[in-house]
């Protein structure tokens, strides 16, 4: 994940006044700081080569870790990938990728350290390269009241439905990510803001995220959507990192090929 629990957004009508807290600031903090939840996401990418994915794992949060198994289908291929992940490293079953054997040489996992890799653009991190989870950070910079839609049960939990609007610029001054990193988003999507639908429960923690919009890569617009799901919260099983003699780095040849990406029109 991309930082650690980030502080609710409050608005403060003067001294000695009483404070007014953001609902979905507040349920992504009280989110963040449980001890882990499993979580199921679907995302796709229309354009050119359109690309459709989906995830489901565990998250454990006091060691910023976890594993998910993906589903992908790009531009018709098929993928389907068992992942580890800590911070912003993550570890692939070399299997998951035709031809993968040849170049690692028969070593059964992959890594990478995305951290070094997007640092060929610029940025030493972006939401969702790792786990989309990530993106519940982005709910701590809401920039304006949310609207309650209404109330819906997810799979048998009451929750409250919200429509907000995520300030960008107040994302990147609340430390959550490099400065650069949400430079990026914003040339990415040519937008200061980002449009996100959130589902929160009566404990006050996020039950599923909705989040679209479009943006410009290498000179071509696509659309991105993703739909997140969390549940049985509570402590999950740690990652098991593979040892290094079973790995093989592809962190300086993903930069490579990051260098020739344009998070832009």
């Amino acid at each position: 994940m991309l930082c650690g629990a980030a502080c609710a957004a409050v608005a403060v009508a003067g001294c000695g006044a009483s404070q007014v807290v953001d609902p979905v600031a507040q349920a992504a903090t009280v989110t963040k700081s449980a001890p882990g939840y499993r979580m199921s996401a679907v995302m796709n990418l229309t354009g050119a080569a359109p690309v459709s994915a989906s995830m489901s794992g565990a998250i454990d949060t006091a060691t910023d870790g976890g594993t998910l198994n993906m589903r992908e289908v790009v531009d018709g291929s098929h993928v389907r990938a068992p992942m580890v992940f800590s911070g912003l490293n993550f570890w692939m079953r070399s299997g998951a990728i035709p031809g993968a054997a040849t170049l690692t040489g028969g070593k059964p996992w992959i890594y990478v350290d995305m951290s070094k890799a997007l640092g060929a653009i610029g940025v030493g991190s972006l939401p969702g390269t790792t786990d989309p989870s990530q993106f519940l950070s982005y709910l701590t910079a809401v920039g304006a009241t949310p609207k309650r839609v209404g109330s819906v049960s997810i799979n048998g939990t009451p929750t409250t439905e919200y429509r907000a609007v995520i300030n960008l610029d107040q994302y990147a001054q609340s430390g959550e990510a490099p400065t650069a990193t949400v430079h990026a988003i914003e040339s990415a999507i040519g937008s200061h803001t980002m449009p996100v639908e959130a589902w929160i429960d009566g404990q006050k923690r996020v039950r599923r995220i909705h989040i679209a919009f479009p943006e410009c890569v290498n000179g071509s617009k696509v659309q991105f959507s993703m739909t997140m799901g969390l549940y049985d919260f509570g402590p999950q099983p740690k990652a098991r990192i593979p040892a290094r003699s079973q790995v093989f780095n592809l962190t300086h040849a993903l930069a490579a090929d990051y260098s020739r990406t344009r998070l832009s029109c």
